[in-house]
């Protein structure tokens, strides 16, 4: 129904101008609905993931076996509060652990049994509902077994590292492969003698451990110089690698370069040492050392192939040998926070007008703590090739950036500076960040630190390699 139409002389009593009118005469359209200010929460998760679809859920579970207070702590994140209707079963067995919630359910195999007879159902904690569950179950310990106390016992203290000089010693005719492609680096009989390094800082100490030093008297001095320098090191001689001999470390090799027919050099403008690469593939091996005059090629870049299994390497991932490596300067330095940074750079300003000396020696770094040096832990969150429970060290860390120290300036007593080669430090960034997906939202920060896990070795890793069995790299 339309209005009728008035002349302009009938408004004007109210004062208005014509234009106003027009506007009062015909109002805007309504606007289109907007997006809620307040969007529910439930229908999205803590980490910006995927909305959720009307009556889903979504349950997160980790455990972690806490052997100084015998119990298994079991950590549930859901997406709504717990009811009632929530529910936690364990296993006949004490094995697995399973918990439901609003129609769906996520099971857990336990780092170690617990106690259960038959399907048993837990009792939730009587605190106000909240989306996170937290509930200690008692370990199993069966008369006679001793269980907490081998898993306590001196063996487990000790960091154990694989590919040792004594255990190669042992093996005829290995070899040393990439870890890139699998082709062969030193082959089989190429190196004769495997000897174990001692401390990195042997050579300045060996003034204090030994009075005279450690070689052959009963020899006249030529033929004396001569069995040392066949040894490699001793006192008041500098390490040299030697043909024939590999030198063994916490994570690396000392070859000679005769030794290493499938490797190769190639020179890096930007990195302080030439880098050591597969002929093969160009996969980096190692580096050189000028001091030692020979190749040092890291473990957790090779494989090993005995003449059990010629054809499948054992190889490890690199985050075993990142945990090896902290844990040995936990033992020697005595602190747990290390400021850890990839290889510094060797550019000059001469060399790169447009680098200032700020940008040369600024780099990013890692703020590590290792937390808990020794745990068991089990995740819901599937990742490929890992098998739970694994054994590990749980790890804060912060992203930081590193600076050498100036002059004058004091170092720090509870930090240790740590470099490490480039491709371990990305590494160790890779893991730490990819760790925290098998954590609930809820742990994975504490009070400004981010948490992480790092893989450890274990005993059945020592026993693979010895048995020819290959483990997986992730």
């Amino acid at each position: 129904m339309s209005r009728p139409v008035l002349p302009d002389s009938a408004y004007e009593a109210l004062g208005l101008s014509p234009n106003t009118m027009k506007d009062l005469m015909n109002p805007k359209p309504a606007n289109e609905p907007t997006e809620p200010a307040a969007p529910n929460l439930l229908q999205s998760d803590e980490d910006n993931a995927r909305p959720l679809a009307p009556n889903e859920t979504w349950i997160t579970l980790y455990a972690e076996l806490l052997l100084h207070i015998r119990t298994i702590t079991l950590f549930a994140s859901l997406r709504t509060n717990y009811s009632h209707e929530t529910s936690a079963k364990l296993s006949a067995d004490g094995a697995y652990i399973t918990v439901s919630h609003e129609g769906q359910s996520a099971t857990i195999r336990l780092p170690m049994n617990v106690k259960g007879e038959g399907d048993a159902t837990l009792s939730l904690p009587s605190q106000p509902p909240s989306k996170e569950l937290t509930l200690r179950l008692q370990m199993e310990e069966r008369e006679g077994s001793d269980l907490l106390g081998t898993l306590r016992g001196e063996e487990r203290q000790v960091n154990i590292v694989p590919w040792d000089g004594a255990s190669f010693s042992q093996i005829q005719f290995l070899e040393i492969t990439c870890k890139g492609c699998e082709k062969v680096i030193v082959p089989r009989g190429q190196v004769g003698q495997w000897r174990d390094l001692p401390n990195e800082n042997w050579a300045e100490m060996m003034d204090f451990w030994h009075c005279h030093k450690p070689d052959e008297h009963d020899l006249h001095d030529d033929m004396q110089e001569e069995v040392v320098k066949r040894k490699g090191y001793a006192a008041g001689n500098r390490l040299e690698a030697v043909k024939g001999v590999g030198f063994v470390n916490l994570t690396s090799f000392l070859l000679k370069q005769q030794d290493c027919e499938g490797a190769q050099l190639v020179s890096e403008e930007y990195v302080g040492r030439d880098s050591i690469v597969c002929k093969h593939c160009a996969h980096t091996l190692g580096s050189q050392d000028e001091a030692t005059n020979g190749w040092w090629i890291h473990k957790w870049n090779t494989g090993v192939a005995t003449p059990l299994r010629p054809s499948s390497p054992t190889t490890y991932t690199m985050q075993r040998w990142i945990a090896a490596r902290l844990l040995y300067l936990i033992e020697n330095f005595g602190v747990r926070k290390f400021h850890i940074h990839p290889l510094t750079l060797t550019t000059t300003p001469s060399s790169d007008p447009s680098c200032t000396p700020d940008s040369r020696i600024s780099t990013p770094s890692l703020l590590i703590w290792v937390f808990t040096p020794d745990l068991l832990f089990s995740s819901s969150v599937p990742s490929p090739n890992r098998h739970d429970p694994v054994r590990s060290m749980k790890v804060f860390y912060q992203k930081q950036t590193w600076q050498p120290l100036k002059p004058g300036e004091p170092e720090s007593a509870t930090v240790e500076d740590v470099e490490f080669p480039q491709d371990l430090y990305e590494e160790l960034g890779k893991v730490l960040e990819e760790s925290q997906g098998w954590l609930p939202p809820t742990t994975r920060r504490f009070q400004g630190w981010h948490v992480g896990l790092l893989q450890r070795f274990d005993e059945n890793d020592v026993w693979k390699a010895e048995g020819g069995r290959q483990l997986v790299d992730t």
